[in-house]
């Protein structure tokens, strides 16, 4: 199973860096590093790469909050696209001055891989191979801290180089205002808080299932009565 688990996550690394690098490449290093996408894509990158080295290892991966946390962004990523932005233009501004862009694999789907491949094999990822149980419902406003941080960065982005492009609508002070920035805020927050926890109240139902099951095996080994009766239970 390490090996299995191992190959996994091997596999959403070279999706995860196949849509960053090849869309670094094509648009310039700048633009597509002010996106949630890409900066959600280069965290699960970074922390699948750790777990697929510890599982070959047959070693303890990333600690339950970062792989929540890697998780839940680029879910987030996912479901912001295909609910809110799907038909949006297209995300990427034109390439940084001076850094002719780059046609690349011109094969390679960016956006499919990271706002729809990327997400499900993280979900499917969190489901099957993660260590259930460990996750606590504190996280899920620890894991804010990471969209409010990006938010303020946007922010103050626009207001230092005001001729940038604001990376989304939702966060476009030129569009919304600031009063619209911060009720956007709070809605976006409410909604990714939301999520967070029910990533925890499955985490926390799969753990609780498998301390069952594993009761019930303890219980099994007991003396024939005490099985019988584990079995009817």
């Amino acid at each position: 199973m390490p090996v299995v688990v191992g190959l996994f996550r091997s596999v959403v690394v070279v999706a995860g860096v196949a849509g960053v690098g090849v869309d670094m490449a094509r648009s310039g290093i700048w633009p597509p590093l002010v996106y949630f996408t890409l900066q959600s894509n280069a965290i699960l990158v970074a922390c699948f790469a750790a777990g697929a080295y510890a599982a070959f290892r047959r070693r303890p991966g990333p600690p339950p909050a970062v792989k929540g946390a890697a998780t839940l962004y680029i879910l987030i990523t996912g479901l912001v696209f295909h609910l809110v932005l799907a038909d949006a233009p297209a995300p990427l501004p034109p390439a940084s001055p001076g850094v002719p862009p780059v046609e690349v694999l011109p094969f390679v789907d960016t956006g499919l891989l990271m706002h729809t491949v990327t997400p499900v094999l993280a979900a499917a990822d969190f489901l099957l191979f993660d260590r259930h149980g460990r996750l606590r419902w504190r996280h899920a406003l620890l894991w804010l801290s990471y969209p409010l941080a990006y938010v303020a960065f946007t922010t103050v982005r626009g207001i230092v180089l005001p001729g940038s492009a604001y990376p989304y609508f939702f966060v476009d002070v030129r569009m919304v205002g600031y009063d619209g920035l911060l009720l956007n805020v709070l809605g976006y927050g409410v909604a990714f808080y939301l999520l967070g926890l029910v990533l925890i109240g499955v985490d926390r139902l799969l753990g609780a299932r498998v301390r069952g099951g594993r009761r019930g095996v303890g219980a099994g080994q007991a003396p024939s009565a005490a099985g019988s009766a584990s079995a009817g239970a």
